[in-house]
């Protein structure tokens, strides 16, 4: 199954775009306020353009979208799942330092952003292995 990207971002006006990246099937895209209304925004644009396809006769093929979110989208997003503190607790970056990124005060430097690219992987990888019983 083909991987089609999926940028995730905020713009200089403070509204997130969720667009996928060039491929052979189609473009698709949302807008919003915040990124669970452009996701959802994505979401129903990606449902049109199949019903689209199929009035055509057509059956648009299967991919899989491979999400990639800017820092400010991602900590935006998950901030209601992982709190700063507990980013903090994974990548050692200050709360406060995180803090100016979701706002927009500041932007990390690319070290920044491999450092809690690490920290968010390594959770993850730990809780893919964690079974409850």
């Amino acid at each position: 199954m083909e991987k089609i990207n999926v940028f995730i971002e905020v713009g200089s006006d403070g509204l997130f775009a969720v667009c996928t990246d060039e491929n052979p099937f189609c473009m698709i895209a949302g807008f919003g306020e915040s990124v669970k209304d452009a996701l959802d925004d994505f979401h129903e644009c990606h449902l049109e353009i199949e019903e689209m396809w199929k009035e055509k006769g057509k059956i648009l093929p299967e991919f899989e979208f491979e999400y990639r979110y800017d820092t400010v989208s991602f900590l935006q997003y998950y901030g209601k799942i992982i709190s700063l503190a507990g980013l903090q607790k994974l990548t050692g970056i200050d709360r406060h330092q995180l803090s100016h990124y979701v706002t927009g005060k500041s932007r990390p430097s690319a070290k920044t952003v491999a450092r809690i690219q690490a920290g968010v992987t390594n959770f993850g990888k730990e809780l893919c292995n964690v079974n409850l019983c």
